[in-house]
Parts: structure tokens; C-alpha cells; sequence
């Protein structure tokens, strides 16, 4: 996939590229259809390009679960796509959409206004684009991947970003013990993430600084063991591996949450990270949770807490995520690797 590039004048590479490019995008067109649509560019003269736009190729992008299997079934509400991204706060959750966020690839061309255009010619970038086999962004849209991280672990910088801002929101402090519900692909990097900063030889020998997952599929019990949990268990048996200090809720169930919920300490905190799509969710919230003073309490990942505000910005975050990244080696987490034109293909085994 690395191809040789021209870095001629003005930051766009002409060497051996053909006059027109085939540029591919998968869009949701209706509940439970995805199809792929394709376009064919004149790459000839750049004018594809606006003056301020790199042109990325491809190397991989990542489904995020959660998001898209509710955008597949048409269980969601029309809204931004994402206040914080930019080119997505316009752009709104209704079909046909083109969505994604995790994309990974080089650069080929940049616009005569990018700066530094010439140095960025075959550069591994990241970008918040659908999935799509070319596309042209704002040149301040994108982020270098740093060195030593490869382009199939660099794809998860979202969702180890989500992971850690739900490590950052439930706050947890030494001797404190955690349940997380859920252990699909956020679920598992908040265990990575919460296992880093565990002191092992503490949670091993006493009943303090626990991490408790639940799942209901066995697979992802062992995976989650493997990567730090003190005990990994069906959701059954929550009741009796409580109560939990703090408990994150990362499953997108409502039974999750409401287990969460029955099984957090008085004056514990539950993170809710789920998004539960346009669904209802009914709880049982009688005079214990009445009496509890427990907190519940949302994480979204595209803003910093108002409380955090003042030590952490977007900027610090992104430098961890990456450091975590390099870390964690997400990329040893892909069950499967599809062509986008096997986009349907995709989204009903994960809805399967």
C-alpha cells in the first residue's frame, strides 16, 4: 500500500498518477441497507482539490460497533453527527449518510494553501472521514500517526480515546474496586486502560483495587482476563461480585445499566458511556436508589469535562491516546478484516 510519490511544486504529487482515480464510500441508505457508492475523480489538475485540502488514500478504516449497528438498523434520532468534528456538526443524522470516523491512510496531494504541503506527500495520517477508499479533508482535519504505531492500530485512536475518557470520568482512586459492564471493544480497552494504572500485587492479595467485567459472551471473558481483569463473569453473577465502588457501563444494554445500578455501593458512581439509540429504557428506581445517593453520570468523548478543563484540553488527550496506542497494540483486537465492498456483509455479522 505505500506508493511512491512525486513532492513537486505547490505540495501536490503528479509522479505516475493516473489522469482519473476511483474513489469508493459507504453509505446507509435505509435500516438494514448499505450499499457502496463510487465516484471517478480528474486528478489530472488537482482541481478535485480545494486550496486548503490534502488527499488521503485509504489503508484501513474501523467500524465503531456501538455507533453504526444502530445507524445500520435505523435506531437513532436525527442529530449533529458530531458537534465537535468539524465537517460533521453540519451534517445530519438521517439517511442516505456516509459515516465513519476512524480512517487511516497517506498522503497524496495536498492544496496550495496546506502548510508544509510538500513534507506531508506519503505521510501516515489519521482522520475523522467515513469509510472510503480516497477522500479530501481540511488540512488541519488530520493527525500525524507518530512514529512506530502502523496504520491497523493507529484506526483505534477513537476508541481508545473513548475508553479513556471514560477512565477519566469515573475517577477512580486507589483501592477503589470497578465493574465494567461490557466487554465488546470499548468495554475491553477501559480494562486495558484501568489494568495500566492498577497496582496488581494490591488487587491480587486483598479486596481492594478490583476490576470486575461482565459479558455474556465467553470469548471476550477470556480476552478481558488477558489483558488485566481481576475476574471476568457472565452478568449473572453480579449481585454476588458486588457491590462495586464505580461501575462503567460500556454494553449498550439496558439490563447492563440497571445491574449496574443495583449493584454500585451507596454513594457510588455509575458511568453510563452507552448510547442507547432512540430506543426507551425503563429502569426500577425505587426507595434503595431513592436512598442511595448514588451518582449517575454520562460520558461522551467529544468534549473535556468542564472539571478538567483547566489541567486537560483536546490536544493533551489526543497525545495520550496515542501514547496508548503505541502502548496497547489495539490491532491485536480485529476479529475480521472486510473489503468495503463488503460493507453489508460487515454490519450483519456484527448484528448477528
Amino acid at each position: 500500500n505505500d506508493h511512491p510519490v512525486d513532492k513537486s511544486t505547490q505540495g501536490v504529487s503528479t509522479n505516475q498518477r493516473p489522469d482519473t482515480v476511483v474513489a469508493q464510500e459507504i453509505q446507509f441508505v435505509s435500516p438494514y441497507n448499505v450499499t457502496t457508492t463510487t465516484n471517478i475523480w480528474n486528478v489530472s489538475n488537482s482541481r478535485h482539490l480545494a486550496p486548503d485540502q490534502v488527499e488521503i488514500e485509504t489503508l484501513c478504516s474501523l467500524i465503531s460497533s456501538g455507533t453504526e449497528l444502530k445507524i445500520f438498523k435505523g435506531s437513532f434520532e436525527s442529530a449533529a453527527l458530531d458537534v465537535n468534528i468539524k465537517g460533521m456538526a453540519e451534517e445530519k443524522m438521517q439517511y442516505p449518510l456516509a459515516y465513519g470516523y476512524s480512517l487511516v491512510g497517506r498522503v497524496v496531494a495536498c492544496g496550495v494553501n496546506v502548510k508544509d504541503g510538500d513534507s506531508l506527500i506519503g505521510k501516515l495520517v489519521f482522520t475523522f472521514s467515513p469509510h472510503c477508499t480516497r477522500v479530501t479533508v481540511n488540512g488541519d482535519a488530520i493527525q500525524l500517526v507518530p512514529d512506530g504505531i502502523d496504520a491497523e492500530d493507529a484506526v483505534f485512536m477513537p476508541s481508545v480515546e473513548t475508553a479513556l475518557s471514560l477512565v477519566h470520568d469515573a475517577h477512580v482512586r486507589i483501592g477503589e474496586n470497578v465493574a465494567v459492564y461490557g466487554q465488546g471493544l470499548i468495554g475491553l480497552l477501559v480494562t486495558s486502560i484501568m489494568a495500566l494504572q492498577t497496582p496488581s500485587l494490591i488487587a491480587s492479595r486483598s479486596p481492594f483495587c478490583s476490576i470486575t467485567t461482565f459479558d455474556t459472551f465467553d470469548d471476550r471473558l477470556r480476552i478481558s482476563s488477558s489483558l488485566g481483569a481481576t475476574s471476568a463473569l457472565k452478568p449473572i453473577s453480579a449481585s454476588k461480585a458486588g457491590p462495586f465502588d464505580v461501575s462503567i457501563e460500556a454494553s449498550g444494554s439496558p439490563r447492563a445499566l440497571q445491574s449496574a445500578i443495583d449493584n454500585t455501593s451507596n454513594n457510588g458512581r455509575i458511568i453510563v458511556g452507552s448510547w442507547y439509540g432512540n430506543s426507551n429504557v425503563s429502569l426500577k428506581l425505587g426507595i434503595d436508589f431513592h436512598r442511595s445517593h448514588k451518582t449517575i453520570q454520562t460520558s461522551q468523548v467529544s468534549t473535556i469535562p468542564p472539571a478538567m478543563t483547566g489541567l486537560w484540553s483536546k490536544e493533551r488527550r489526543f497525545s495520550l491516546t496515542w501514547a496508548l496506542v503505541k502502548s496497547l497494540k489495539p490491532s491485536r483486537l480485529i476479529t475480521k478484516r472486510l473489503t468495503l465492498n463488503q460493507a453489508q456483509l460487515a454490519y450483519e455479522l456484527l448484528d448477528g
